[in-house]
């Protein structure tokens, strides 16, 4: 009798290759179609250094963005010099924004950028005239205020970090 050894690896082989390539296919047609596209998963988030609260999410339009920050420091301060990190992702980034620092609840306010906050009370900050994500499906950026320790008397920094989607 022959020995079929050979033979029956080969066509283990050939098997389960044809299986896997289907599987790749698959995958590939998902991906193409948009249907496995990681920006349809992304959150809308906003991260505030320790100390402080972004409480609810941000909203985005295709010109700019709005959120708020809590003061949890025990004691009040003074935000100010807003600055854009712009080292961020490739998908859309802060690109030449106005800042406006404004009392919670607040939208409309245009050129303040520095206003006090007492303890657990919040202030609404609001980006307007943002160039570089009009045409994107997520948006992320960082950004950095001063604000003066009263206790210590040293000028700290606090850092939001932002993500989301532009309303189109």
């Amino acid at each position: 009798m022959k020995n079929f050894r050979g033979q029956a690896a080969l066509e283990f082989m050939m098997t389960y290759g044809w299986a896997i390539l289907v599987v790749l296919a698959a995958i590939g047609a998902l991906s193409y179609f948009g249907i496995l596209n990681p920006s349809k998963f992304t959150p809308d988030t906003c991260l505030a250094s320790s100390g402080f609260a972004c409480p609810g999410k941000p909203i985005f339009n295709a010109s700019g963005v709005a959120f708020t920050i809590v003061n949890g420091l025990g004691y009040p301060i003074i935000l100010s010099n807003a600055a854009e990190n712009l080292s961020v992702t490739p998908v859309g980034t802060f690109t030449g924004c106005s800042w406006a620092v404004c009392t919670q609840g607040t939208v409309n306010c245009y050129g303040t950028n520095s206003q006090p906050i007492d303890d657990g009370s919040g202030v609404t900050v609001v980006g307007y005239g943002c160039t570089g994500f009009a045409n994107v499906q997520v948006v992320k950026g960082e950004l950095h205020f001063n604000y003066l320790n009263p206790q210590s008397k040293l000028t700290e920094t606090l850092i939001v970090s932002v993500t989301g989607k532009p309303i189109k």
